[in-house]
């Protein structure tokens, strides 16, 4: 019996360990439109639907509509671009680190 429960404790152990991506936060890139016209440029549309703002966005992952999977955390920072009411905040994250969804 105990053979057992250990080979299910190992089991579980390693499969946890290898769900590389556990701390990642799907999403996908929006292109919402040129800064300079009224638009936000690049957002992030997360997988409970809301929308950030990236402070930085890698040029490799500037695609509309692309799935990705990102680590990033708040600035604490609403930000605004839109230059017409009514306005839309958008909270500025810093992004750790960002990957293609591989599905």
């Amino acid at each position: 019996m105990r053979k057992y429960l250990l080979a299910a404790v190992v089991v579980t152990l390693t499969a946890s360990a290898c769900n590389k991506d556990r701390n990642y936060t799907r999403a996908v890139v929006l292109d919402s439109g040129d800064i300079t016209q009224d638009g936000c440029g690049y957002l992030l549309r997360l997988e409970d639907g809301r929308e950030e703002k990236p402070q930085y966005l890698p040029a490799a992952y500037q695609h509309n509509g692309l799935k990705v999977l990102v680590k990033y955390r708040s600035t604490g920072i609403l930000d605004t671009c839109e230059f017409t009411a009514p306005r839309r905040f958008f909270e500025l994250v810093q992004i750790d680190d960002i990957k293609k969804q591989l599905d």
